[in-house]
């Protein structure tokens, strides 16, 4: 389980959501369609999305005919997936857990660990036993889908600070890039009035060998990197980094 120092622990709740409002259902959908095609998906097909947030590319997939398992760490994360359900969606199942020890068992014929969800921990053993944990859950023939930002994107169009109004809060965000430890690091303050909330996050960033090493440790077939939410080819200006790997 996390100890007190790891940053994610306290932050995905509802203040995250506010936020990343504009992350939504429709956009999931989309995504979701461009897998379904390029990967020859069917109805029936049994999806891990890991970690699943508040449950909206669960949801997608559950649209799609998927038999969907979707897991994350952050209670209220899963309480919003669950509410999600109970507004008609088709329901897809929703449990709790620590990426690096994952309580499935491996028989998926896609895990899905998208928007940024590797390299949140400080410890390089510890991200590589979540990428490893993700492999595990894989069927023979079964797709692995790891959605990164683009290292090469990120330093090129480096954006130090920004500052903006969400509902009743005014939100600052400081960014650093660690290129010793390759990280990123976000220091979020949000203001509410005369309350303020400070929030520091620190991810991992991959370069694309990097990722590829990890598919051949965990013997992966890697098939191809995608460079945004289109399917569209990776290169140094593209916003994502976005590995598409099969199990033999």
């Amino acid at each position: 389980m996390p100890n007190d120092s790891e940053w994610f622990e306290n932050w995905f709740d509802e203040d995250y959501l506010t936020l990343y409002a504009h992350r939504d259902l429709s956009e999931a959908r989309r995504f979701v369609n461009v897998l379904w095609s390029a990967l020859e998906l069917e109805a029936g097909a049994l999806v891990a999305d890991i970690p699943c947030g508040a449950g909206r590319y669960s949801l997608a997939f559950a649209e799609r005919g998927a038999r969907v398992v979707g897991m994350d760490f952050s209670p209220v994360m899963l309480h919003r997936a669950a509410e999600a359900c109970m507004l008609g969606y088709a329901c897809p199942l929703f449990v709790r857990g620590d990426m690096r020890h994952i309580p499935l068992i491996g028989r998926f014929h896609l895990v899905a660990n998208i928007f940024s969800s590797l390299g949140y921990f400080e410890s390089e053993n510890d991200n590589f036993m979540a990428f490893s944990e993700l492999a595990r859950l894989l069927a023979p023939g079964g797709f692995l889908i790891v959605d990164v930002v683009n290292p090469a994107c990120l330093r090129e169009h480096f954006i130090a600070e920004t500052q903006r109004a969400v509902g009743d809060a005014i939100v600052s965000e400081r960014r650093e890039l660690d290129l010793e430890n390759k990280r990123v690091i976000k220091h979020v303050d949000i203001n509410k009035g005369s309350t303020t909330r400070l929030i520091r996050e620190s991810v991992r960033l991959y370069e694309q060998n990097e990722l590829f090493d990890f598919t051949v440790a965990c013997k992966l077939h890697r098939l191809e990197f995608w460079g945004d939410y289109s399917g569209a080819s990776l290169t140094p200006q593209s916003p994502r980094l976005i590995l598409v790997a099969r199990k033999n």
